[in-house]
């Protein structure tokens, strides 16, 4: 009677390698809302001139606001990848946060990997977090108000203090959902 121990080990060996490549990460477009308490609660989060802001931006030059499109080459991948849409057209980037010496650091949208840090990126189910030099997530980011009600330019703490100018807010995949009011 022959064995079928050698049959079994090559049909699971198959399965095995296509269960692999069906649970490969892979990348996933998505945008960014901004939370924080009742004031922010999902402001879209969008460039214009190459900054990150959060909120209205009807006040702003039209021609200079560009949606955000997320996605990585691959869930391992800390590089955020920008489609930037714009009434100019399209066009990609990194999603960087530009060094400062001193207080908030300015996070952007920047066509080189070399103006800033552009990686250590990730999502920790759908909040955004960056990943310090030492290895420890840090959800860094703050909301300094602009001179438009309800317009937030996007802004990075690397010390996690508190910035008497700057709230801190919570970048978000999750869109807010819509209230409607009960018609009955």
């Amino acid at each position: 009677m022959k064995s079928i121990l050698p049959l079994a080990a090559v049909f699971l060996a198959v399965v095995h390698q296509g269960g692999c490549a069906v649970l490969r990460p892979r990348a996933e477009n998505f945008k960014l809302f901004a939370y924080s308490g009742e004031d922010m609660v999902g402001l879209n989060v969008f460039a214009s001139d190459g900054l990150v802001y959060a909120g209205d931006s009807s006040s702003l030059d039209k021609s200079s606001i560009s949606n955000l499109t997320i996605s990585t080459d691959d869930a391992r991948d800390s590089t955020w990848h920008v489609t930037v849409d714009s009434s100019n057209g399209s066009s990609t980037g990194y999603w960087t946060i530009q060094a400062s010496d001193s207080g908030l650091e300015t996070v952007s949208v920047s066509t080189s990997q070399d103006s800033g840090t552009t990686t250590g990126f990730g999502l920790y189910g759908a909040w955004a977090y960056h990943i310090s030099s030492s290895g420890d997530i840090e959800m860094n980011y703050r909301a300094t108000p602009t001179e438009t009600d309800g317009l937030y330019l996007i802004k990075w703490d690397p010390t996690s203090t508190t910035d008497d100018s700057a709230t801190a807010v919570q970048l978000r995949t999750q869109s807010p959902v819509p209230v409607t009011k009960d018609k009955n």
